[in-house]
C-alpha cells in the first residue's frame, strides 16, 4: 500500500521522511537488513542469513506497494535508509482479516532517537484506517527498550514462547506476543 509521507524530526534536530518503500530502495533496504541483523540479537536472522538479491527485494517491495492490506515504510535520513517496519495481514480469511502483524528494525546509530515511536505511531494510524481492529508483534527476551515502546502504545502481552530464539552458541531466548486491539 502506498501512503502519504510524513515529516519528522529526530531527538538530535536532524529530519527525516517516513515513507512507503519501493522497488528503487532495493539497494539501500538490502544494506539496511545486513547492517540491522549484524547489530542485534532481537531480529530472526543472522547477517549470514541475508540473502535477497536486488531483484528479489525490488520484487518483494513493489508486493507490499500493490498490496490493499500490507504496507512497507521505511525512514530516510538525508539519503539513507535508517530503519523500516511493516504491517502484514494475518491472512485472507474472514475470521482473522481484523488482525495484522508489525515488524520493525533500526540501524543501531539511530536508537534513542524517537524514530521507533514516530514509525509506531504512523504504521498504528495506517492499519486502522485500512480497517484493522489489533495489531501483534513478537519481542525477544532482554529487548526491554522496544518492550517499554510497544507498552507506551498500549500493547499488551498476550502469551509467551519459551525457547523461541535458538543462537549459535546453542542459548535460547523465549520471546512474548504482545497485542494492541484498537477497538474494544
Amino acid at each position: 500500500m502506498d501512503f502519504a509521507e510524513k515529516k519528522i524530526e529526530l531527538k538530535n534536530g536532524k529530519e527525516g521522511i517516513l515513507r512507503a518503500a519501493r522497488q528503487e530502495d532495493a539497494e539501500g533496504m538490502i544494506a539496511l537488513l545486513k547492517t540491522v541483523f549484524g547489530e542485534t540479537t532481537f531480529l530472526l536472522r543472522n547477517v549470514d542469513e541475508m540473502s535477497f538479491t536486488q531483484e528479489e527485494e525490488r520484487r518483494i517491495l513493489q508486493e507490499m506497494l500493490d498490496a490493499e492490506s500490507e504496507f512497507m515504510m521505511l525512514v530516510q535520513i538525508e539519503d539513507e535508509i535508517a530503519g523500516n517496519c511493516a504491517v502484514m495481514s494475518k491472512g485472507g480469511q474472514r475470521r482473522v482479516n481484523h488482525r495484522c502483524e508489525f515488524a520493525i528494525a533500526l540501524k543501531k546509530e539511530y536508537w534513542h532517537l524517537g524514530l521507533g515511536g514516530f514509525m509506531m505511531e504512523y504504521a498504528l494510524e495506517l492499519a486502522e484506517k485500512m480497517g484493522y481492529e489489533q495489531m501483534e508483534l513478537g519481542v525477544v527476551e532482554g529487548n526491554d527498550r522496544a518492550k517499554a515502546l510497544y507498552e507506551r502504545f498500549g500493547f499488551e502481552v498476550t502469551g509467551k514462547t519459551p525457547r523461541a530464539m535458538k543462537y549459535d552458541d546453542g542459548s535460547y531466548k523465549d520471546e512474548y506476543a504482545m497485542t494492541k486491539v484498537f477497538h474494544r
